[in-house]
C-alpha cells in the first residue's frame, strides 16, 4: 500500500470530515503522527487505520479497496477520454469507448464502473436511441449505488446529467430540485467548488429556457465570477455564451452582447473548443470580428 496515497486518502477525507489533525488524533495518537501520515512520511500500524477509519466514518477495507484496485495513470486516461468525446459532443465516439471499456475490463474498480455507466446511458440518450424517461431512471438507480472509491462527487455529477435531461424535456421544476439539492450540499472541497461552476451555468440555461431572463444573467454572472476566482476557464466560453444570448433577449447595446460572444470565442479557441465555436461563429457571426483576434 502506497504511503503517499493512504496519506492523501486521510487527509481528503479529514477535511470532508471538517475535522482539523488534532480532532482525528485524539485518544488515537499524537497530532504531529497525524501530520506524517498525512504526508506520507509514516506507515500505521493496523489498530491505528482502524482507529481512523471509525474517526472518519468509513470502513477499514475503504483504504483498502481503494488503492489496491485504483491504478492512476489508466484511470486519469480514461477520465481524459471521455472528458474528450464530451467536450466534442462525440456521443457516438463517447458510447463506444465507453462500452469497450464496459465490456472488456472486468478488474474496473465500481466507482470508475459507475460513472462509465453514467455516461454510457447519457450517449445513448442523445444518440436517440434511450427515451429520456428510462434514461433517467438507469442513471437514479446509479446514484442508489453505494461505492468506495475517491470522487466522492460522483453522485452528485450524475445527478447533474439527471437534471439536465429533464430540462431539456422541459420538467423544469423537477429538474430546479436536483439542482438546488446539489448547490445546497454541505461538501467541504475544492472540487465541489468547481463542481458549482458547472450547475450554475445549467440553471443559467434552465432560467433561459423558463424566459427568466433577469434570474439567468444574475447566475450566469455569479458562475464567471466564481471560475475567475478559481482560475477555472474549463466553461468560461460557454458562460459568455450564455451570458450574451441573455443580454440579447434583454435587450441590451449591442457593444455589450459583442463583447461576451468575443469572450466565449477567445476560449473557445483557447480551450480547442471547436465544436461550440463553430455554433457561435455559424449562428452569430453579426456579433464577431472577422479575423476573432
Amino acid at each position: 500500500m502506497n504511503h503517499v496515497r493512504l496519506g492523501a486518502e486521510i487527509r481528503k477525507w479529514r477535511k470532508l470530515r471538517k475535522m482539523t489533525q488534532k480532532e482525528l488524533a485524539e485518544s488515537i495518537c499524537n497530532q504531529s503522527e497525524i501530520s506524517r501520515l498525512e504526508k506520507g512520511d509514516s506507515y500505521p500500524s493496523i489498530d491505528t487505520l482502524h482507529a481512523i477509519s471509525l474517526k472518519l466514518r468509513l470502513p477499514l477495507s475503504y483504504f483498502f479497496e481503494v488503492l489496491i484496485h485504483d491504478d492512476f495513470e489508466k484511470k486519469e486516461k480514461i477520465l481524459e477520454e471521455v472528458k474528450f468525446y464530451s467536450s466534442k459532443k462525440d456521443y457516438e465516439g463517447l458510447y463506444n469507448y465507453v462500452r469497450s471499456l464496459l465490456d472488456k475490463d472486468n478488474l474496473l474498480h465500481p466507482e470508475l464502473r459507475t460513472y462509465l455507466q453514467s455516461h454510457y446511458y447519457v450517449s445513448l440518450y442523445y444518440l436517440k436511441r434511450l427515451e429520456y424517461r428510462h434514461c433517467v431512471t438507469e442513471l437514479y438507480s446509479l446514484t442508489d449505488t453505494k461505492v468506495n472509491g475517491m470522487d466522492v462527487l460522483l453522485s452528485s455529477r450524475i445527478k447533474n446529467a439527471i437534471a439536465i435531461i429533464l430540462a431539456e424535456n422541459k420538467k423544469y421544476d423537477e429538474s430546479m430540485l436536483i439542482f438546488q439539492e446539489i448547490l445546497q450540499e454541505n461538501v467541504s472541497s475544492e472540487e465541489h467548488e468547481h463542481m458549482r461552476i458547472t450547475v450554475m451555468y445549467n440553471v443559467g440555461k434552465l432560467k433561459f429556457l423558463q424566459r427568466k431572463y433577469q434570474e439567468s444573467l444574475s447566475i450566469t454572472e455569479e458562475a464567471i465570477l466564481l471560475s475567475i476566482k478559481l482560475s477555472d476557464m474549463s466553461i468560461l466560453g460557454q458562460l459568455h455564451y450564455q451570458k450574451a444570448q441573455i443580454l440579447e433577449e434583454l435587450k441590451q447595446p449591442a457593444a455589450a452582447i459583442r463583447e461576451s460572444y468575443e469572450k466565449a470565442r477567445f476560449f473557445f479557441d483557447l480551450l480547442g473548443l471547436d465544436y461550440y465555436k463553430k455554433i457561435l461563429e455559424t449562428k452569430k457571426s453579426q456579433y464577431l470580428t472577422s479575423t476573432g483576434q
